[in-house]
């Protein structure tokens, strides 16, 4: 079985060849590679298995490499001469691919085929050359198991660490797994990406959760602090706990620091002796912050839970509420995890009062949203709900009178119209709203469109 699991940075410019005198301003991070790679070749595994967040990833499939030789080289830094090759542990991958299918998975085993139909590039990234430049200056004799994700929830991560786990105790062999993650990339002002507070928050969060074990509270991880902070191999982390379900573990994290505005962090977590499981106590987390969410649900909010709970679990509506005074559109947003699972509004009332147009968004968001399949009677208990009620939307002639946290946006050419809604997480300027306005409507950004604008009235 896997008794091991190493978390390694990525950045090429640790890489002496690659970065030149300005590695020196990572030793840090140097000297915490060098540790984990000199730990890997005291352990002499005959399979490495890598998780590398630039991989080859599709939404909801695991992409594993199928090609009998893994192949890659430094060349978009310059550096094509620095080529390594590996060879693949095929037999462990189907194995991997087998037991992820199991538990519901979907994976795709990167072969000639694989790349032929869906023009995935075989070759190794830097997210895998990187920590293996460092294990190769101490290890060689091993086989390599390279895979990449785009799975978004928690829980279809940390089965995917556990359907790892259990390919590898019937594999038989010595295996072990490293974490390719980068941590925030908003550190600083110089840095990559624009700064962000929340940035060293949430390298704060993953390096305390590895610190001190608390697998459950990682999993849990709050994904505006995470979204906001630009991370790079949360899932491949998140996998790497999976490994661990049912066992206590020892961990440490052998370096962290902050250059060139990004996080770099690099720990080992070990198998120490059976214990509970973190995947059930996540969902007790989960499921007390759901009940402590609803008791604070306002009536709009639990007329639309209500509604979505009927429609899914009998397939029928719930009888029309009262006729009101007040006719407005509405919209109801659904999310499952912090992410979004389905949102149907209207731009004006189509029915004969505000209760009436819930219930009628709140099935059509939870069955007919087209970017979603629809919610299943297992997911009800994980969603958290919100409704806008809108305000009648006026003409305006300039973005000048737009400001995204009071006023939604509805653009107009023709018979096409995009619409969206005010104070949205992650969209944080008057050109991006606009922007996604006019995509979502169909329209070009230098067609001659007309703006309106309105504002809500968010239950939650």
């Amino acid at each position: 079985m896997i008794k091991k699991a190493y978390i390694m940075p990525h950045p090429p410019i640790i890489v002496p060849e690659i970065g030149g005198v300005r590695q020196r301003e990572a030793l840090i991070t140097v000297e915490g590679c060098q540790r984990a790679a000199h730990d890997i070749f005291n352990e002499a595994p005959d399979t490495i298995i890598i998780i590398s967040p630039h991989g080859p990833s599709y939404s909801n499939v695991v992409c594993i490499a199928g090609d009998s030789s893994l192949k890659g080289d430094f060349g978009s830094f310059g550096h094509s001469k620095m080529t390594y090759e590996f060879q693949n542990d095929t037999v462990l991958a189907e194995l991997i691919s087998k037991e992820m299918e199991e538990s519901g998975i979907y994976t795709v085993i990167n072969d000639n085929t694989a790349q032929s139909e869906y023009g995935i590039d075989p070759s190794l990234d830097h997210g895998a050359l990187v920590p293996l430049y460092f294990v190769q200056k101490e290890y060689r004799d091993f086989k390599l198991v390279h895979m990449a994700t785009a799975l978004p929830g928690a829980v279809e991560l940390y089965t995917c660490g556990m359907a790892i786990q259990k390919a590898a105790t019937v594999y038989g062999k010595k295996v072990l797994l490293i974490a390719s993650s980068d941590l925030s990339h908003r550190l600083t002002d110089d840095g990559p990406y624009e700064y962000a507070p929340e940035g060293a928050e949430y390298d704060r969060f993953v390096v305390n959760s590895i610190k001190n074990k608390e697998f459950a509270e990682f999993l849990d991880v709050n994904l505006h602090m995470r979204e906001c902070a630009g991370e790079c191999g949360h899932r491949a982390i998140s996998i790497a706990t999976g490994l661990f379900e049912n066992f206590t573990c020892n961990t440490m994290v052998y370096s962290y620091e902050g250059p060139f505005g990004v996080g770099y962090m690099n720990a080992l977590i070990s198998i120490e002796d059976s214990g509970p499981s973190v995947l059930k106590q996540y969902k007790e987390i989960r499921n007390l912050k759901s009940a402590e969410a609803r008791k604070n649900e306002s009536h709009y909010v639990r007329l639309a839970r209500k509604t979505i709970e009927q429609y899914i679990k009998t397939g029928k509506m719930p009888k029309p509420a009262k006729t009101g005074d007040e006719r407005r559109a509405t919209f109801v947003s659904i999310k499952k995890n912090g992410r979004l699972r389905g949102c149907i509004g209207t731009i004006s009332p189509t029915t004969d009062c505000v209760e009436n147009e819930i219930i009628d968004n709140a099935i059509k968001a939870a069955t007919e949203d087209p970017r979603f399949s629809p919610i299943t009677e297992d997911e009800l208990q994980e969603l958290t709900i919100s409704v806008d009620v809108l305000f009648e939307p006026e003409k305006i002639k300039s973005r000048d009178m737009l400001d995204v946290r009071e006023y939604g946006v509805i653009v107009t050419k023709g018979l096409k119209r995009g619409l969206l809604l005010p104070n949205l997480e992650g969209i944080d300027t008057v050109e991006e709203q606009i922007n996604i306005a006019l995509k979502k409507g169909g329209i070009a950004s230098d067609e001659n469109y007309t703006m309106e604008r309105f504002k809500v009235v968010r239950h939650e």
